[in-house]
């Protein structure tokens, strides 16, 4: 009997530990950096054939081609001593969609405090990893109010359990530090365009149709043409029959003159 029961048990170990090592082999999807995670934005970027920029001259070049734009901040999010106020296209979609929903949910705007940073101008306790250099990360300072930060760390968290990016709660100095995963956040963000921008059919007005003009009155019928219509026919001008009158009574008067003057003495 024990024989017979040593399979079971056996399978049961192996299954356990094949669930421990799946579990273990997902990276945490937690607000704490890493060595792991600061290897998976750079390999992110790598795979995504991004230009470390070396210097603020890489930076310009950048931009001239068109690999990275401005942020110029607005309604939603501000800027806060940015050196160099270019990012990825990408990276720019996520700060501005974020940037929304944290003002709807906060009533205040998303601060960013640093973009693309040229490897000559990188703080001393960066990583060597670090992708700001390659136009992909976004620091943001975290808010005063703790209903705002637990909003903004949720919806970070949400993301990344997404695999879109990957978030950081820095404490020299504190900040939040994300990495776009662009390619993943290109696709994510064209899938959830807001309704407004999505083509919809025009909406069919019903409109009266247009009347045929009548047809003019000296227009003959359809089928009898030159033949004048039995209402026009019944029409006579009045100056005509004036005329007439006129004729008729001169002619009476010539008559009578002409017969009075060659009647009997």
């Amino acid at each position: 009997m024990a024989h017979a029961a040593l399979p079971a048990t056996v399978l049961a170990a192996v299954a356990v530990g094949v669930a421990m090592s799946a579990v273990a082999a997902k990276p945490a999807v937690t607000m704490r950096g890493s060595p792991a995670s600061m290897e998976r934005q750079h390999a992110n970027a790598v795979a995504s054939d991004f230009t470390f920029a070396e210097t603020p001259a890489a930076i310009d070049d950048l931009v001239k081609k068109g690999r990275l734009v401005r942020l110029t901040g607005g309604a939603d999010y501000t800027l806060a001593k940015v050196s160099h106020p270019y990012t990825r296209p990408e990276v720019k979609t996520f700060v501005e969609n974020v940037s929304a929903e944290y003002r709807k949910a906060c009533g205040e705007r998303l601060v960013v405090t640093s973009l693309t940073r040229p490897r000559t101008e990188q703080p001393g306790n960066a990583h060597k990893l670090s992708v700001h250099p390659a136009g992909m990360a976004v620091d943001f300072r975290i808010s005063r109010a703790s209903k705002c930060q637990k909003w903004f760390e949720k919806a970070l968290l949400a993301f990344e359990e997404k695999n879109l990016l990957d978030a950081t709660r820095e404490r020299n100095p504190p900040h939040y530090h994300v990495a776009v995963f662009t390619r993943e956040y290109r696709a994510y963000a064209a899938r959830q365009k807001p309704a407004a921008e999505r083509p919809s059919p025009s909406p069919t007005v019903l409109r009266p149709r247009a009347v045929p003009p009548a047809p003019p009155a000296s227009a003959p019928k359809a089928g009898a043409p030159g033949r004048p219509a039995p209402a026009q026919a019944a029409r006579t001008n009045p100056s005509t029959v004036l005329v007439l009158l006129s004729s008729i009574a001169l002619l009476f008067l010539v008559g009578w003159r002409i017969a009075k003057h060659h009647g009997p003495g």
